[in-house]
């Protein structure tokens, strides 16, 4: 499964709309590279720390994209801010180990036309019988 199949808000995963006015904190520029798998390394004001995504592929493709003077992060050491000239990707971060991804079997989650065409049809069935129709 991929990192776009997680449904989770935990940090370091996907932002929540209610962390919208977190984003209006002051900013610093940084410096961003790829360690391994999840984690990266973001120089901010001379110290260097590790912080984690949970899909790093974006990640990377967003850096590849961006300008040198658009990569900032917010005081509070939450957001990354990639901009691409175009736009500006926004990524929730942890300095902390990540979390697992929580995932959804979709279908599992959502019945198929089939199954509810079937359960419908039943219903429908039972209403008739009840009414002393032959179905």
């Amino acid at each position: 499964m991929s990192a776009a199949e997680c449904f989770s808000f935990h940090p370091g995963h996907h932002l929540h709309h209610s962390k919208i006015d977190d984003f209006n904190q002051p900013r610093s520029l940084v410096d961003v590279s790829h360690v391994m798998e999840n984690a990266f390394l973001i120089t901010l004001n001379g110290v260097t720390e590790y912080w984690f995504h949970h899909d790093p592929q974006r990640v990377l493709e967003a850096l590849t994209k961006s300008h040198p003077e658009g990569i900032e992060v917010t005081a509070d050491k939450k957001f990354l801010f990639i901009s691409t000239g175009k736009l500006i990707e926004r990524f929730s971060m942890t300095q902390e180990q990540i979390t697992s991804c929580i995932r959804v079997n979709m279908s599992e989650a959502k019945p198929s036309l089939e199954s509810v065409v079937r359960a419908v049809h039943e219903q429908n069935k039972q209403k008739l019988i009840q009414r002393g129709i032959s179905a």
